[in-house]
């Protein structure tokens, strides 16, 4: 069973960013977007009622945005993800050999 954090930081449990990670990412951005919007529309410009009267542009638009933030992510995640395991992996054999296999990195 997946808690939250393994989840929201799937390396911690030498994991990839997957479906669940991307889902996650996708209802945060919209929830973070909508309550941009509240605090501008609701609170500083006391309009609360074009806030939920503007739902139906609002909600789609936050969506299109959250998807895409989440798709662009997603595939930079992979990369991330497979250097990470790569880098844990190689400091697993040691402070040193992680070192020198830096070192020789660096060098060629």
């Amino acid at each position: 069973m997946s808690s939250l954090l393994d989840i929201a930081f799937p390396y911690r449990a030498k994991r990839t960013f997957g479906f669940a990670s991307f889902a996650l990412l996708v209802l945060v951005i919209i929830a973070e977007i909508e309550a941009l919007v509240l605090v501008a529309l609701g609170i500083i410009a006391h309009r609360l009622d074009l806030f939920i009267d503007l739902q139906t542009a609002i909600l789609p638009a936050a969506a299109i945005v959250a998807f895409a933030g989440g798709a662009v992510f997603w595939w930079r995640a992979r990369a991330w993800n497979r250097r990470r395991m790569q880098m844990l992996d190689e400091w697993a054999a040691g402070g040193s050999a992680f070192g020198e296999q830096l070192a020789r990195r660096r060098q060629g």
